[in-house]
């Protein structure tokens, strides 16, 4: 008895270890906004651009300091010293000293300290202008952030779309496979009896279909795995983590087009790509004052403070004498700075001008280049919002014909060439149908992403 309780033991933990197995291997569901979020978290591009922007507000930070001692050192430094005691004799009124040979017994030690500054007082903008600039550098980096943002949402969405596609097409063929099956089973049942309403070629016209079937079920598994894989690629999951999408069916995005006009407008204030040239093109007019303001003076505060102290060193306390050691020299200076040399200033101002008027000249084409995307991408929502409505009334005309043909079939009236005509052609139409959705909601999707502002509806909280 007490042999077979491991036995025993075994045999009733098993269903929860099972259980527990199939736990850790139950797939992980994302819907399009979980999607979105992991791939703007794991995005290589989306990182470089996050950096790009952290080394603008570096840069704009040390701009910024600039107005403030950008020279302040300090400098200390401490060493040995020969011994050089001295007094006045009464005799001449000179120094003498009693320290005339040198050993190890008379080394002493040194220090010295100096501090320089240099405060800017007016420097006609051009401080200013280079802070200036370097805020404008910050804002073209945040601009080229959220345009790396959308072109990874938009990838997202086009992948996320295909992938539901994909599946729907896979569910499509599989039940178009099952049906056929059921026909092929009916025939041949029916030549086993003797039936006068079926005929062999009757078989083997549907034989012959099922080819056509079986390479469609097979170039709908491969486009569905290399739709995972290639959605996997964009989210940055390992090989090991097993997920698939929370859609099930293929829906339509809900939106409201509204006129063209409001997508201009819209794509104006919102486009990062144009957020981000124009702030490129303030940074550079903010650049050409700077250049601008070598023209004139550069006002100045200097000031330098150096103290030495040397031990058991001689200290004459006379202006007039030469004494490297023992002092305290303070000084403060006003200061003037200017660059005489006005034909290289002329010449770094015309190229500023000159690359400040080809980056404002790129602004212009960038605006027509984006209104023609943008009715562009327009037009496309329209016809696959009409497509998709034609698409509809034809699948229903389909189903309809697939009806009729399958009761004639059933009654033994029909001919088997109808009901696989019938069947090409609503599946056909279900597969155009399932295409046009795709193409609007990705249509949608860049129409998002060309006017700057996401038209998806909000994801509901559950």
């Amino acid at each position: 008895m007490l042999r077979r309780l491991p036995l025993v033991f075994f045999l009733s933990v098993l269903p929860y270890t099972s259980a527990f197995t199939q736990e850790d291997h139950k797939p992980l569901i994302l819907s399009l906004s979980d999607c979105e979020q992991i791939a703007l978290e794991n995005n290589l591009s989306v990182e470089s651009a996050e950096l790009r922007v952290k080394v603008s507000e570096a840069k704009l930070t040390q701009a910024k300091h600039a107005k403030i001692l950008p020279k302040f050192t300090y400098k200390h430094v401490l060493g040995p010293i020969n011994r050089a005691r001295a007094f006045i004799d009464p005799d001449t009124g000179f120094p003498v000293s009693p320290d005339t040979s040198f050993g190890l017994d008379d080394l002493r030690y040194f220090t010295q300290i100096d501090v320089d500054f240099i405060q800017p007082l007016f420097t006609f903008g051009r401080l200013s202008a280079l802070a200036s600039a370097a805020s404008y550098g910050v804002a073209a980096e945040e601009a080229n952030l959220l345009r790396e943002k959308e072109g990874v949402r938009f990838q997202v969405r086009q992948l996320y779309w295909a992938l539901v596609l994909g599946k729907e097409l896979l569910a499509l063929i599989q039940d178009m496979d099952q049906e056929l099956t059921k026909a092929e089973n009916t025939i041949e049942e029916k030549l086993d009896e003797g039936a006068e309403d079926v005929e062999q070629t009757d078989l083997y016209k549907v034989q012959i279909f099922r080819y056509e079937v079986n390479k469609r079920l097979r170039e709908a598994v491969e486009k569905v795995n290399l739709g995972k894989a290639a959605l996997r690629t964009t989210l940055r999951l390992d090989g090991a983590t097993d997920f698939d999408v929370e859609a099930r069916y293929l829906e339509p995005v809900e939106f409201k087009l509204d006129s063209l006009e409001t997508y201009y407008d819209m794509a104006l204030a919102n486009r990062p790509e144009l957020a981000q040239l124009k702030a490129g093109v303030n940074a550079r007019y903010a650049l050409l004052r700077a250049e601008k303001s070598q023209y004139y003076p550069q006002f100045f505060l200097g000031g330098k403070i150096s103290y030495n102290f040397a031990k058991d060193r001689y200290d004459p306390r006379n202006p007039f004498v030469y004494n490297p050691f023992n002092y305290f020299r303070p000084g403060l200076v006003l200061g003037v700075n200017l660059n005489l040399n006005f034909w290289q200033t002329r010449d770094r101002v015309r190229l500023a001008e000159a690359e400040y008027v080809l980056l404002a000249q790129k602004e212009r084409l960038l605006r027509d280049g984006i209104k023609l995307e943008i009715q562009k991408t327009y037009s496309e929502v329209v016809q696959a919002r009409a497509n998709m409505k034609d698409s509809r009334r034809a699948l229903r005309a389909s189903e309809n014909w697939l009806r009729a043909t399958s009761m004639s079939w059933d009654l033994g009236v029909g001919e088997i060439t109808d009901l696989i005509d019938a069947y090409k052609a609503n599946s056909t139409m279900k597969g155009e149908h399932f295409n046009n959705i795709y193409k609007y909601n990705v249509a949608v999707a860049k129409l998002s992403k060309v006017i700057g502002r996401d038209l998806y509806p909000e994801p509901t909280k559950e």
